[in-house]
């Protein structure tokens, strides 16, 4: 299994070689990020842009004998932003949906986790109609669990919001009873000091409880003519799978298998 793994990285390494990419070291690949969604991408006290979808990027860049860069961008216009180049890749815990697809280019699957609601403890809530009902409920507006409550949870009072960061503050002090994310921020909530009072409502949704919303996992976004760009991508990932490196980066993370 170890020389299979070895030979499918120096495989695919071989095919990014052959791709056309001269004078790599002068390559430059701009990365844009809601940097408000931890541990995926988020900001340090200092500014710096970091977290396991980053970690990710810079290893696909490696392996692509690229730089790159990362800036910061709000949720909702961020698929306009890359449209307008003002970067070249999404690297954002972006769910590969087929709305989506009619926009921007996909990569294959980076990472997928459940859909819970969490809530302060002993809170009667759980992600389904009658779980939500009457309940005040946040939600980052313009991501796959905002199209979900508002299809499902119709009986909920659902309060969106710019970030994530702004839902768990108004859940906090009060202002909403209840939160639906995904199940990485939720658990990098829960784990950290505001987070010790709150957990997780209910058994969270899997992806299959409606594909054409959550989609089939994230992938990193480009823009549909960059071709060249994504199938890079692609077999950069694929090296970073084959080699050990995603693994090493996710478990800097995440104690359960955030892949699949």
């Amino acid at each position: 299994m170890l020389l299979k793994k070895k030979f499918i990285s120096l495989s695919v390494l071989a095919m990014i070689a052959m791709s056309g990419a001269a004078n790599a070291e002068e390559r430059l690949i701009r990365f844009g990020n809601d940097a408000t969604y931890p541990p995926f991408e988020y900001t340090t006290p200092s500014g710096e842009i970091v977290g396991f979808d980053i970690d990710l990027a810079k290893a696909m860049c490696e392996k692509l004998q690229a730089k790159c860069t990362f800036q910061n961008q709000a949720w909702d216009g961020i698929i306009p932003a890359l449209r307008a180049k003002k970067f070249d890749v999404i690297a954002s815990s972006m769910s590969i949906t087929e709305e989506r697809k009619k926009a921007v280019a996909f990569t294959q699957k980076i990472w997928t986790t459940p859909n819970p609601i969490f809530g302060k403890k002993g809170t009667k809530a759980d992600p389904s109609k009658e779980g939500t009902k009457g309940l005040d409920l946040g939600v980052q507006q313009g991501t796959i669990q905002d199209k979900y409550a508002t299809k499902y949870f119709t009986d909920a009072n659902i309060k969106r919001y710019k970030t994530f960061e702004d839902a768990v503050k108004d859940l906090v002090t009060g202002r909403v009873q209840i939160v639906f994310a995904d199940n990485g921020v939720t658990d990098e909530f829960l784990k950290s000091d505001s987070g010790k009072d709150f957990a997780i409502l209910g058994e969270p949704l899997p992806s299959s409880a409606d594909k054409e919303i959550f989609g089939e996992g994230t992938g990193f976004a480009v823009r549909k003519e960059d071709k060249q760009l994504l199938d890079d991508l692609n077999k950069a990932f694929e090296a970073i799978r084959a080699d050990g490196t995603y693994d090493k980066i996710a478990k800097k993370y995440f104690t359960y298998d955030v892949y699949n």
